[in-house]
């Protein structure tokens, strides 16, 4: 796969139409569809991208690597090929984009073109794969992937419902609007998936599906398995001024800050004794060692380090 050279993206831009983008009319576009052998700006490019690469893979003409099958594709095709060609099918060029390019008649022009680029005769029908991935097998080529490039058609051509003659792929269970639905029909469908979507949680991590933290009351972190999320000091009881005990020392009152003090005391009591015990080891394994040096040396070093250290507990 290479890059586009200027002269291919001449003879590209050159092609009848592709002077604008084929969906919204701007100039100047910059953005191609290898499926449609088309151009388009790069709001369009978008929209397309969103449809799948099964229904338009998009290309950017000058900063992207084609293969030659793709830019064979993009030289037999163009803006004014295309657009004639779905007109005379009854899709007009202000069709939205979605349904312009799922539609059956897209879909069996973009097997045209790639019989064209082929050699091969031109198709006169859709020739459904039977499952996803045989249609994936035969899409790869002109993806850049490989493959047999054999004839496909969009998976959502075989859905039922919808527009187009039942292309669209409608999900009840989805944010985007069901066709014919009313507003008060969307939004009653939508406070029902989230009604339920909040049941599944309730009934998953239990209660109202809430979070607890430290001090949310339930006698235990995570909040008791209540339908508040709580946070330190979130316990009704508690008063910023008086704090839980009512003495004006803030949480759990006097009796909580003197146990804590009274453990603090006892931590630094035993760190003292371990200080003393490793100095006292010290001192001992310096009195072996033969060198006179060496054991002043690390006499001194160690007396001071625990030295210190007992100090400070």
């Amino acid at each position: 796969m290479v890059q586009m050279t200027p002269g291919d993206q001449a003879m590209v831009k050159a092609i009848p139409g592709n002077d604008k983008c084929c969906d919204c009319g701007m100039k100047n576009p910059q953005w191609a569809s290898v499926s449609f052998g088309t151009v388009f700006c790069l709001d369009c490019s978008g929209v397309h991208r969103s449809l799948g690469v099964h229904i338009s893979f998009v290309r950017s003409i000058a900063m992207d690597s084609w293969t030659p099958q793709q830019l064979t594709l993009m030289k037999l095709g163009g803006n004014q090929k295309c657009q004639s060609y779905l007109s005379s099918k009854g899709i007009l060029p202000s069709t939205p984009i979605k349904q312009k390019y799922e539609s059956d008649v897209a879909q069996l022009y973009k097997e045209i073109l790639k019989a064209r680029a082929e050699g091969r005769p031109e198709p006169t029908c859709l020739s459904p794969p039977k499952n996803r991935s045989a249609y994936v097998s035969n899409n790869n080529k002109f993806n850049g992937s490989g493959g047999s490039g054999r004839p496909m058609a969009s998976i959502s051509s075989h859905s039922n419902g919808g527009s187009n003659g039942g292309n669209k792929v409608e999900d009840p269970n989805g944010m985007e609007r069901l066709t014919g639905e009313s507003d008060e029909q969307y939004v009653a469908r939508q406070t029902r998936l989230r009604d339920e979507a909040k049941a599944r949680m309730a009934a998953k991590f239990g209660g109202g599906g809430g979070m607890g933290g430290v001090g949310s009351g339930g006698g235990m972190m995570g909040g008791g398995g209540g339908s508040r999320m709580g946070g330190i000091g979130s316990d009704p009881n508690y008063n910023p001024n008086t704090g839980y005990g009512g003495m004006g020392m803030g949480v759990g009152g006097g009796d909580l800050t003197t146990s804590v003090m009274s453990g603090l005391g006892s931590a630094f009591g035993a760190l003292s004794t371990v200080a003393t015990t490793v100095a006292s080891t010290a001192t001992t394994v310096a009195a072996t060692v033969q060198d006179e040096g060496t054991r002043r040396e690390f006499a001194s070093t160690a007396s001071s380090f625990w030295g210190g250290l007992s100090s400070g507990a």
